[in-house]
């Protein structure tokens, strides 16, 4: 052991210089030196991953004493000291950079180290010794990163799911709030930026609470498919490369462990190992949302457009001036950051896409890419939400004046005497005025229809 901040632990590379007081290990600090940071996130700034992760660790280390492939000792210190770190939300002890080559291999072997030390320490040994608890002989014992990771990377997103969903749900309960609010409240719909017919904004806001609902459905869905994992499919999916009493017993204390009694075995380890379209599909959820929501945004911009030149059929809370040099001067930034957020998450999703089809033969080591993507526009598209119904929609007002002016307008004057007139006897007034809007009127008056 030398001497100083760092001591010298050994790996089939060589001698590497780790600081003295890390729980972490060799195979962490050369990830560290392969993979700066440069001010980027390490993957312990994504605690649902980091607990996931000693979720795993703890119900293999169980999963191995009761087959009988762990003395109750080492199991015991291995599955105390990640109860530990999961109490004390262990991501400092997790600083490598969240895109790490090797398909996770350094993720994997961070948490065994940690492990390692912690339950050496609680044996009575010292961090970086592994004489009484070692990082693979014990803490990895019938695992591999290809089934520790990607299951880890499920749970993680399982559980960061939650958030995203009672952020739309309360977006759900503002839409349909005002939506009955602004019942009566008549607008005119437009096809093409053109004059339609009247309507009302209980209409509109309808239809974004349904839009959103429907999204949210969606990614439910495609998250709870997550449930399924290879954990147990060790390498490439080979049921041989662990013995059939840790197979057996590690996804039902998996359940017990994470509280979640819907984990369940893929049905085909090898497909699992190649092809995480799951983890795509909610990146593809995530997707459809976030273009829907700037859709939202988008008609709140436009509807809000003015003061005096634009449709200002709509008021915006004003939440900021909207210019360094013209006074008076509000903008929609509300809806602007969601559209921004949105923005991002649409290429995020473009990033996974990439990382599905870019897997090569019998494992896609991409898994990193889809997590973190994922796991950003989560968080992204949760805080626009949240941010779009309290900061936006709470607050919007209607234009009475403007909006009953333009539902008199003549195109849906016009669509409803098709009713009754017909549409060729209306067709041939709108030719026989030219297209202009006072004729037209004028024309309509001579012949007693209004």
């Amino acid at each position: 052991m030398s001497s100083g901040p760092w001591r010298e632990e050994h790996d089939f590379l060589g001698p590497v210089q780790v600081p003295r007081e890390a729980l972490y290990g060799a195979q962490t600090q050369r990830a560290l030196d392969n993979f700066p940071l440069s001010g980027e996130r390490s993957i312990g700034d994504y605690p649902v991953l980091i607990g996931a992760l000693l979720c795993i660790k703890w119900a293999a280390a169980e999963a191995n004493r009761t087959a009988g492939f762990l003395d109750d000792e080492v199991a015991g210190a291995i599955v105390q000291g990640a109860r530990e770190l999961i109490d004390e939300g262990a991501g400092r002890h997790f600083p490598i950079h969240r895109f790490h080559g090797g398909g996770g291999t350094s993720a994997n072997m961070n948490a065994n180290e940690v492990l390692a030390n912690r339950a050496e320490e609680i044996l009575g040994g010292r961090r970086g010794q592994y004489r009484l608890v070692h990082p693979n002989d014990h803490v990895n014992l019938h695992q591999s990163t290809n089934d520790v990771y990607p299951t880890a990377c499920r749970m993680a997103v399982i559980a960061a799911w939650p958030a995203l969903a009672e952020a739309l749900e309360r977006l759900g309960r503002v839409l349909h709030s005002r939506g009955f609010q602004l019942r009566d409240e008549p607008r005119v719909a437009r096809t093409c930026l053109q004059d339609a017919v009247a309507v009302t904004f209980g209409d509109l806001f309808g239809s974004y609470e349904a839009v959103l609902a429907r999204a949210a459905d969606r990614i439910a869905r495609d998250v709870d498919e997550l449930h399924a994992v290879n954990l147990g499919g060790t390498i490439v999916g080979r049921p041989q490369d662990a013995p059939d009493g840790y197979r057996r017993r590690v996804l039902p204390i998996l359940r017990t462990v994470s509280g979640d009694a819907t984990y369940r075995l893929v049905p085909n380890l090898f497909d699992a190992a190649q092809n995480p379209d799951g983890m795509v599909a909610v990146s593809s959820g995530l997707e459809l949302l976030a273009r829907a929501l700037i859709k939202v945004a988008k008609d709140l911009r436009l509807l809000g457009s003015g003061p005096e030149a634009g449709l200002g059929e709509i008021r915006l809370p004003a939440v900021q001036p909207g210019s360094s040099i013209m006074p008076g001067k509000v903008n929609p930034v509300i809806p602007e950051f969601v559209v921004q957020s949105c923005f991002q998450v649409i290429g995020n999703h473009a990033a996974c896409a990439g990382a599905l089809d870019h897997g090569e033969l019998d494992l896609n080591i991409w898994e990193s890419v889809l997590l973190f993507n994922v796991l950003d526009s989560m968080g992204l598209l949760a805080n626009a939400v949240q941010t779009l119904g309290e900061r936006c929609l709470e607050g919007v007002t209607v234009v009475q004046e403007t909006n009953r002016r333009n539902t008199d307008s003549i195109i849906p004057l016009l669509t409803e005497l098709v009713k009754s007139r017909g549409y060729s006897a209306v067709s041939r007034i709108c030719r026989e005025a030219g297209g202009d809007v006072q004729k037209i009127r004028e024309l309509l008056k001579r012949e007693g229809w209004i």
